[in-house]
């Protein structure tokens, strides 16, 4: 019986080991709800411990719950929440979906990359080396390698969007994108696929960008063509939300 308990207890101590290495004092500790705050530590350990399927699931739900309430306000916890959901979607190799993720945390949390994910520096250095982490890089490198849609010759045809999703409104606060509007921009690839959102105007506003850029995270695209041949292309778009009638 000893022996079989031991590797247990070894596994226990070395867990509380690794909770030494969270920080006492995190960005998100400066959540002043105590509930959500709570929840995004408890996400952060359910990380550490490698757990990324939990914590995937975890850290959706408190984005979407914040969103559903119709919290504006809650912007930089719904942008650690993001943060959380990448990392934990790049474990599990979920690439496109980890660097959209990781682009939407920035875009509600600017500074938070240094501090909050210090413990999977490996992770992060997953993003920064991506070529899809920033249009300037990505387009430069597809360019290179002949597979971007070049600005004239050949018989050319942009993308087009062949599947969208519905654009969902906070169930608590149905009204409370209305006289929002979000443009921006995005990478397709030579399969429909999205990547590398930008909020290009209308940043502002935590609801209105998490709704469209969750949105457009889903869509397929028929892809832009030069002589028949799909390529990588750039598009986007202007989203408005406006009162029903």
């Amino acid at each position: 019986m000893k022996s079989r308990l031991t590797p247990v207890f070894i596994l226990t101590v070395l867990l509380l080991a690794q909770a030494t290495s969270l920080p006492a004092e995190l960005p998100l500790d400066t959540i002043k709800n105590d509930k959500i705050r709570k929840a995004l530590r408890e996400v952060s350990l359910q990380l550490l411990f490698g757990n990324p399927v939990t914590t995937r699931s975890n850290a959706r739900d408190i984005a979407w719950g914040l969103f559903n309430r119709g919290l504006s306000q809650e912007r930089a916890a719904m942008g650690y929440a993001l943060a959380m959901q990448a990392v934990a979607e790049a474990t599990l190799h979920l690439d496109r979906e980890a660097l959209w993720h990781w682009d939407m945390a920035q875009v509600m949390v600017p500074n938070l990359r240094a501090e909050l994910v210090q413990s999977y520096s490996g992770l992060v250095g997953m993003f920064d080396a991506s070529p899809f982490r920033d249009q300037p890089s990505a387009i430069e490198r597809l360019s290179a390698e002949g597979e971007w849609l070049p600005s004239k010759g050949g018989a050319i045809q942009a993308a087009s969007v062949s599947q969208k999703a519905a654009i969902p409104s906070p169930s608590r606060k149905s009204k409370a994108l209305v006289g929002q509007r979000v443009k921006v921009s995005y990478l397709v690839d030579t399969q429909g696929r999205t990547y590398t959102p930008v909020v290009e105007e209308g940043s502002k506003n935590t609801l209105a960008v998490f709704t469209v850029l969750e949105s457009i995270l889903v869509w397929r695209h028929e892809p832009a063509t030069i002589d028949g041949e799909a390529r990588w292309s750039r598009t986007g778009g202007v989203f408005s939300f406006q009162r029903d009638r």
